[in-house]
């Protein structure tokens, strides 16, 4: 599906009010994906619920796939699950240098919950109480 990532990456993210785009998920390594998968960041002054709409439309009429968008206003309240699985997996189609600078701010704020949530066992706790 190269030609789907090529076509997304044309778009006119700046436009959209985006500051980075990850594509990720069945669009990657499908040959019959169902939909596209995007992790975005966006631009400061912007307002999510604008910049996800614009994305989900530009993708639809791009692409002629229906667009999944996790949009990422703030670094901090990130999804760190879906962002790392995104970053393992995905393709970076458009950067700007506060996109960047973003990303990296969630990456080390993922790492940080990561490392906790192993040292403190989180997860084992969690499942030890709801047996009880």
């Amino acid at each position: 599906m190269r030609e789907v990532v090529d076509r997304i990456k044309m778009l006119d993210w700046h436009e959209l009010g985006v500051s980075l785009a990850i594509i990720h998920g069945s669009v990657l390594w499908s040959s019959r994906p169902r939909d596209v998968d995007l992790v975005v960041f966006v631009r400061r002054g912007f307002d999510e619920d604008d910049v996800a709409i614009k994305v989900m439309e530009a993708v639809e009429i791009t692409t002629g796939l229906e667009a999944d968008v996790y949009v990422i206003s703030d670094a901090a309240s990130a999804n760190c699950f879906l962002l790392l699985e995104a970053l393992r997996r995905g393709v970076i189609v458009y950067q700007e240098p506060d996109g960047r600078s973003m990303l990296v701010k969630a990456i080390n704020i993922c790492n940080d919950f990561m490392l906790s949530r192993l040292k403190l066992k989180y997860t084992e706790t969690l499942l030890e109480r709801v047996l009880k």
